[in-house]
């Protein structure tokens, strides 16, 4: 799975669920990006609340996105958590 299909996996995911990206979906994606290579965990928690209180209407994209992103690692064998 290419990173293509990832992001037309999760616009399927918004679609499903009814939900409209007023963002560009870049920008929405630049950001998720930023947040998850935050190393200290408190300061990411913090951040990722914040951003789920400023656009909650893309939460369901963010799910999709990072589900897809993890799923795409483990197939490839890039997957970088502890077991």
């Amino acid at each position: 799975m290419n990173e293509t299909v990832v992001i037309h996996s999760a616009i399927d995911g918004l679609r499903l669920a009814g939900a409209v990206m007023r963002r560009d979906q870049q920008t929405i994606e630049a950001e998720l990006m930023e947040i998850s290579a935050i190393q200290d965990d408190s300061v990411k928690l913090e951040r990722i609340v914040a951003w789920c209180a400023t656009y909650p209407d893309e939460i369901l994209f963010a799910l999709g996105f990072f589900r897809e992103r993890k799923h795409l690692n483990r197939s490839d064998g890039n997957s970088t958590e502890k077991h």
